[in-house]
Formats: C-alpha cells, sequence, structure tokens
C-alpha cells in the first residue's frame, strides 16, 4: 500500500447555525481527513468581562458528522473537543493561532486559524492500518457540517455594552484526505466509530452517573472526560487540591471495577503517558510561563486509555456486560456545568476461518 494525499476543496461559512454536507471520495481506504478552519470575526459593543473559549475559533464547527451509507454515522464529534483530542492521541497541539482573540474588548477583522484531525487510522496502535475506512466498499461517504455562530466563540460570561456581537465575516474548512492506494483484495478492517454524550451537573454529587453503551461486538479503545463550565474548560468540576479536595472518577460493570483514580491524578498520568505540553496558560498581562516551576495539565479533559502499549487485544470488551457506567463525584461551580463524555468503539472484523 502507498499512502497518498489529497487536497479536496473547502466549504465556504454559509450562515449562522447552517448545515452543509460535503462529499468525500471513495476510491481508496482512509487514513485520516484533514482539516483547517480559517475565519475572519469581528468583536462588537465590546465587553466588560469574560473572554474566548477554548480553541477559538474552533466552536464556529459545532458538529463534525461522517456519515456512510446515508445513515450510518461513523464519526460525531465537535472541532474544539477534536482540536484537544488530537492534542493527546498525538502528544501535540495541531497548528492554532487565535493570540488576536485573547480578552473582551472590540476587535475588528481578526484572522484566526485552528486545525484538527479526523483518524481512521487507530493513534498509538502497533498496527494502525487494522482501522482504516474502505471507501471503495461504501454507496456513499458524506461530512455534514453543522456551523455554529460567531458568538459561540466566546465564553457565558462574556457582555458588551448593549448586546454583544461577533460577525463572521468569512470562514472557511480546508479539507485534505490522507488514504492507502492499491489495498490488498480481499482486505477487511476494524470499524473505529466515535461519539460523545453530555450530561448537565445541577448540584455537588458524591454519585454523578453516566450510563455508557455496551453490547456484542463493541469493544472501547478509549474514553474521553470534558468538563466544562460557563463555557470554559475547568478542573473545579471533578475538584482537587492534593489535600481535602480529592474527588474521583470510577468506570464500572455492576461490581467489577476498570477505572477508580483521582480526578486530577488521571491528568497527571496522561500528561506523562501522551506527551502532552501544555505551556498556553497565561497571566492577566499575558507573561510567559515560567517551566522552571509549573509545568501544567491539559484542564478540563480527562482520558482513559485501555491499550497503553497499542495492543488492540486490550481494549474493554463490553460483549457480556450487563452494563457500564462511569461514576464521578463533582462540585457544581458554575450557572451552566457539564460532563461530556467522548468514546472510542472499535467492532473488529469477523475472524476468518
Amino acid at each position: 500500500m502507498k499512502l497518498h494525499k489529497r487536497y479536496l476543496g473547502c466549504m465556504n461559512w454559509p450562515g449562522e447555525n447552517q448545515m452543509r454536507s460535503f462529499e468525500i471520495p471513495r476510491n481508496y481506504a482512509l487514513v485520516a481527513l484533514e482539516f483547517e478552519l480559517a475565519a475572519n470575526l469581528t468583536r462588537t459593543t465590546g465587553g466588560t468581562a469574560g473572554g474566548p473559549k477554548d480553541s477559538a475559533p474552533a466552536q464556529l464547527i459545532a458538529s463534525l458528522d461522517l456519515i456512510a451509507n446515508g445513515s450510518d454515522t461513523i464519526k460525531h464529534t465537535d472541532f474544539e473537543t477534536l482540536h484537544r483530542k488530537n492534542e493527546i492521541q498525538f502528544g501535540v497541539r495541531p497548528r492554532i493561532y487565535s493570540a488576536d482573540w485573547i480578552g473582551y474588548a472590540d476587535a475588528p477583522t481578526k484572522v484566526l486559524k485552528v486545525a484538527a484531525r479526523m483518524s481512521f487510522a487507530m493513534p498509538k496502535a502497533i498496527r494502525q492500518p487494522d482501522t482504516l475506512l474502505d471507501t471503495a466498499a461504501l454507496s456513499s461517504l458524506d461530512l455534514a457540517v453543522t456551523w455554529g455562530a460567531g458568538v459561540d466563540t466566546m465564553d457565558d460570561t462574556w457582555n458588551g455594552e448593549a448586546t454583544p456581537v461577533v460577525t463572521v465575516n468569512d470562514a472557511k474548512l480546508h479539507i485534505t484526505a490522507i488514504e492507502y492506494i492499491g489495498v490488498p483484495a480481499g482486505t477487511t478492517f476494524g470499524l473505529w466509530k466515535e461519539t460523545w454524550k453530555r450530561k448537565q451537573v445541577t448540584a455537588v454529587d458524591n454519585a454523578f452517573q453516566i450510563k455508557l453503551p455496551y453490547g456484542a461486538g463493541m469493544n472501547y479503545r478509549s474514553i474521553l472526560i470534558k468538563t466544562h463550565s460557563d463555557g470554559n474548560q475547568v478542573d473545579t468540576i471533578i475538584p482537587y487540591n492534593g489535600l481535602a479536595t480529592l474527588n474521583k472518577i470510577t468506570l464500572k460493570s455492576g461490581t467489577e471495577i476498570y477505572l477508580y483514580e483521582i480526578g486530577q491524578l488521571l491528568q497527571v498520568q496522561n500528561r506523562l503517558q501522551h506527551g502532552l505540553q501544555v505551556p498556553e496558560r497565561i497571566t492577566a498581562a499575558l507573561a510567559a510561563i515560567d517551566h522552571c516551576l509549573q509545568e501544567l495539565i491539559l484542564e478540563g479533559y480527562y482520558y482513559i486509555d485501555f491499550c497503553r502499549d497499542g495492543r488492540l487485544s486490550e481494549m474493554l470488551d463490553t460483549s457480556f456486560l450487563s452494563d457500564l457506567e462511569l461514576v464521578l463525584e463533582v462540585a457544581n461551580p458554575g450557572s451552566a456545568d457539564f460532563v461530556d463524555v467522548y468514546y472510542d468503539q472499535l467492532f473488529l472484523p469477523p475472524k476468518k476461518a
């Protein structure tokens, strides 16, 4: 097999909260779809508090859905989380250029950029090609993009002198396909599905439950928990101070425990295991981080990886489970607190006789 890259084109900004579809060519085996979102934004009626959300302008893409054969959703995610999940998966943050959007005051015609990758070859797997998407076997393959609104790039605490406005002057989503050419006849691949669910936190709860899907042939490669309050990723929903506050995350099925860990210690482990470098948090004066005194975790993200050495045989097989649930010890720091759970499910091809 030979690696092949081709620029497929771009989707133009259609207006706020609009959905548009982009046909993906069906010739070869997809390794990944690469995206870069470029946007020209204007912020007016300047705010008096708050600021941009994490990885803005990623919020202009509210949802990316890859749909095969007209009805089978293979990938379902938002651009903001895809960008950060890439950082965990690959150990490096995708390109972002958004420094001009810092703050809450008027900001005319700022050009911002943010990139992300939708993978089909499983990152950090011993045999990444096991999960390529064989597009030639499909009757259709479409990328459904649900666009957001300009104001979605700002957090919930941003307010202005009157009604604050973010105008999208222009935006384009550039799309590149990375493919393998020359897949041997008879080759079969596992199907890697990605999707997510959300649950609101409305009170302090030491047994906050989130039910996850399970069933025959359904294997979990990883689970990503994202906590956000008033539009910002925070660690205060699963708080920790290392002394008295030690809120925990549990993944279990019945009496079988797959994970029982203090939330922020899981983040500490994520940093080392996945080679995360997180220097981008800055002070109010925009001063640089002093790395001799602090190295940070990825705020608001907790990653559970079942295949630490890349062997897909270590995935969590839910075929014979009676249930699967996350149980979190949560706080309620803001007026709009949420826990999002993104899960990677792998369906293996039938074994050949």
